[in-house]
């Protein structure tokens, strides 16, 4: 765990500017997707600038639904700190969240510009699963998103360790803290039970994704497959990536808000993909 990357230091203040590790893998993430998304547009026949302008308000219409979604999920942490709820740097952003909202400022962009929507969609969630791949790292590295308890010998196990502030308070990490809660480690421990890397999980999986839909994005038939193979793909990997992890409250059946909202985004993008093949049949051009 490296929550401050570095400090920069303000010329004779005595003051530094810390780089979180977090914020900062999700600017490496987003310049990712821009700059691949813009490779993919000048191919598909759509000016790349079009999309560059189009990633910033991707950017913070994600950040703020993802950031909407994990209050509202985690109400109960932020109803008696109202600020920290800006703290994004900490960690905090719901994927659907960040996904819907994303999916609805592209809609909107592309409709202002006159560009096609589907096929612009299609676009970025090419280059997206990649730049996600980064943000998992942001979040291995602040020791947000963690895993659950596992067999210390389970080769690729991690412990978080205990971290404290200027007032040698304990501040952290994320899992210390949880585990400490619970009662399974002391004030004396060091760091976390060994658990599963869920953020690696996470990060390999959408790896894996990227590849998969680059081999697919040409026998693609109808604009709109790779957004919604995206979809289909993030959602089943998603689901199992939360049997693993510690973080997130069971509250359906059992399940996550994220598994419950995997079996729907699976349920509509299989549906609509189907749908869609159906309705070409016998049609061997793009529409």
């Amino acid at each position: 765990m490296i929550r401050t990357l570095f400090e920069i230091p303000i010329p004779y203040t005595g003051i530094t500017i810390p780089i979180y590790a977090y914020g900062f893998m999700l600017m490496v993430g987003f310049l990712v997707v821009v700059f691949v998304a813009r490779i993919k547009a000048k191919a598909e026949g759509i000016n790349p600038e079009d999309i560059s302008n189009l990633g910033i308000y991707t950017i913070f219409a994600g950040i703020l639904g993802g950031r909407t979604f994990y209050v509202v999920q985690n109400f109960d942490a932020y109803k008696h700190n109202i600020l920290d709820i800006f703290k994004i740097y900490e960690g905090g952003l719901v994927f659907y969240g960040g996904l819907a909202a994303s999916i609805a400022a592209i809609i909107v962009y592309s409709k202002i510009k006159k560009l096609p929507v589907l096929k612009t969609i299609d676009i970025v969630a090419y280059a997206f699963a990649l730049g996600v791949v980064f943000g998992r790292i942001g979040c291995f590295l602040n020791g947000c998103c963690w895993g659950d308890v596992c067999s210390p010998y389970l080769l690729w196990a991690v412990t978080f360790p205990k971290s404290v502030d200027a007032t040698s308070l304990i501040d952290g990490s994320p899992a210390f803290l949880h585990h400490l809660g619970l009662g399974l480690v002391s004030v004396s421990d060091s760091r976390s039970l060994p658990i599963h890397p869920t953020q690696i999980y996470s990060a390999l999986g959408n790896l894996s994704i990227f590849f998969i839909i680059n081999a697919l994005f040409k026998h693609r038939r109808r604009y709109g497959e790779i957004t919604l193979l995206f979809c289909v793909l993030y959602s089943v990997m998603r689901f199992i990536v939360e049997i693993f992890r510690d973080d997130n409250p069971l509250l359906f059946d059992g399940l996550t808000i994220s598994q419950n909202a995997s079996i729907l985004v699976f349920a509509v993008s299989v549906t609509l993909f189907v749908i869609g093949r159906v309705k070409l049949k016998g049609q061997k051009r793009l529409s």
